[in-house]
């Protein structure tokens, strides 16, 4: 390696272990003035970060090689951007109600994945605790009995009882469904339910399922969203599930508990307010009647 070669590589390394500190040195001094608004060193290097990808070692090879004028053209390419944001500014864009909504749920984006950045860091996610999480809420890893059902669901008896015999004639559950459900998850997947569990289903066709006999076509069942045609291809008992089949339920078990004790200690430190009379009327659309 020639020794031009070995300075660049040294520039690089040395750039991306000093940044931190170059930065902190000059993070009050604007680099860049547009308007009302700056960019300081430590922004102007996060802006180039970001069109190299997030890669700080990209920005040291970028800025290694990047004579005094090309540095000037890419925070002018910034400068763009500020002079389009002050234009905006000064025709009141970002009090418009659109605009403002916008900026405010960005930010709030922004800080709620830094929030989590700096707190899912110290959560203790070893085997150990993972395990220790499985241990102590065994009822989480228990899959209970279920049946492995088809379904299409119509507007009418008459088309539930069209569509059944259509799945008699042509022995294709798949199509039929596709042809006839207006269940728009049963047309993309051919009325796979997939496995369902006791009481997930409506109860009508819940007791449907319950007591339908394997590979027989049950309906036309009426319920409030219409008339139903179940079809159980298989069963499964109940089981539970060992650590090592939980997989990463557990691993996810524990991450919701600790994100559910973060909301604990943030509720309780800064509580919530939801004024349900606002809320039930919101847009002007009145919410309907909980069925009792």
């Amino acid at each position: 390696m020639s020794f031009k070669k070995i300075t660049k590589v040294f520039t690089v390394l040395s750039f991306t272990l000093l940044l931190g500190a170059s930065v902190v040195m000059a993070a009050d001094k604007p680099v860049l003035s547009v308007g009302t608004s700056t960019l300081n060193s430590e922004e102007v290097l996060n802006m180039i970060a970001t069109t190299a990808g997030g890669n700080q070692m990209m920005v040291g090879l970028m800025l290694a090689q990047a004579t005094l004028p090309e540095r000037i053209e890419m925070v002018n390419q910034m400068a763009h951007a500020l002079l389009f944001a002050e234009g905006a500014k000064s025709k009141g864009l970002d009090s418009r109600s659109d605009i403002a909504f916008q900026i405010k749920w960005q930010t709030i984006q922004v800080l709620t994945q830094a929030y989590f950045e700096q707190n899912a860091s110290k959560w203790d996610m070893s085997e150990k605790s993972v395990k220790n999480y499985y241990d102590t809420h065994l009822g989480e890893f228990y899959d209970a009995p279920a049946a492995h059902t088809r379904h299409i669901l119509t507007e009418t008896e008459g088309e539930a009882l069209n569509a059944a015999m259509e799945i008699y004639r042509t022995k294709d559950f798949a199509k039929v469904a596709t042809e006839y459900s207006k269940d728009p998850s049963c047309t993309q997947n051919g009325g796979d339910l997939g496995w369902v569990e006791k009481g997930a289903m409506t109860p009508p066709v819940d007791d449907a399922i319950q007591s339908a006999s394997l590979g027989s076509l049950v309906g036309p069942i009426k319920s409030d969203f219409g008339w139903h045609v179940v079809e159980v291809i298989e069963r499964r008992p109940g089981k539970q599930l060992s650590f090592q089949e939980s997989g990463e339920r557990a691993v996810q078990g524990l991450q919701r508990q600790y994100f559910n004790d973060e909301l604990k200690k943030l509720e309780a430190k800064y509580g919530v307010k939801i004024d349900e009379e606002a809320l039930a009327n919101i847009g002007g659309i009145p919410a309907p009647a909980v069925a009792q």
